[in-house]
Order: C-alpha cells, then sequence, then structure tokens
C-alpha cells in the first residue's frame, strides 16, 4: 500500500504519530458521513414555496451542513462513535504496518 506524504517544508505541525494519523481520518471519515446524512434529510424536505430557493441559498446550506459535519463528531465522541469503531478496525491493521518498516503491504486476513 502506498502512502501519501506531504512535500517537505509545506506543513508547519509536527509530524503526528500514524495512530493519531488514523484517528483524524476516523474522525473526517464520522464528518463526511454526517454531512451525507444532512444533504439526505434535506432531500425529504419538499422545495416548493411562494419563493423558489436561489442557487446562493443552495451553496449557503451546503456550506452550512459542512461546517456542522465538522463539529458534530466532536460532540458524539465516546465508545460507540462511528470514528471510534472505525479507529479500532482499522487500527489492528495499522499495529502489523507500523512493526515492520520494510512491509510494503499490510497483511492479508
Amino acid at each position: 500500500m502506498t502512502s501519501i506524504r506531504p512535500a517537505p517544508g509545506l506543513s508547519s505541525a509536527p509530524a503526528a504519530s500514524p495512530q493519531e494519523r488514523l484517528r483524524q481520518s476516523a474522525l473526517q471519515m464520522e464528518g463526511v458521513f454526517v454531512q451525507q446524512l444532512f444533504a439526505a434529510m434535506r432531500d425529504t424536505v419538499p422545495q416548493d414555496g411562494i419563493v423558489a430557493q436561489s442557487s446562493a441559498q443552495d451553496t449557503f446550506t451546503s456550506l452550512f451542513d459542512e461546517k456542522l459535519a465538522e463539529k458534530v463528531p466532536a460532540q458524539w465522541s465516546g465508545s460507540h462513535s462511528l470514528a471510534q469503531a472505525l479507529y479500532e478496525q482499522l487500527s489492528q491493521r495499522l499495529a502489523p504496518a507500523a512493526a515492520d518498516p520494510n512491509a510494503s503491504e499490510p497483511p492479508k486476513s
């Protein structure tokens, strides 16, 4: 499995451990799920009304959903959150790869 690393000098933050990067990725994945959930919920609401919805309102709504999706996973944190489940599942595959730096692929289950 090929890992993509940022170019040297572009990142101002110190290098994070693989576990921390995995935890951040799990939170981001949960955010994407929440954003899709919000979009699906909005699709169930009828759009017909006195005034038609403009493209600016569509843009605002999608940006608002995106911001909410960034914040909601922090409120859902805990042992039963989607991000925690993703982290636990994927960290099992991360541990063997981290132990052997020469391994090019994670072991197959």
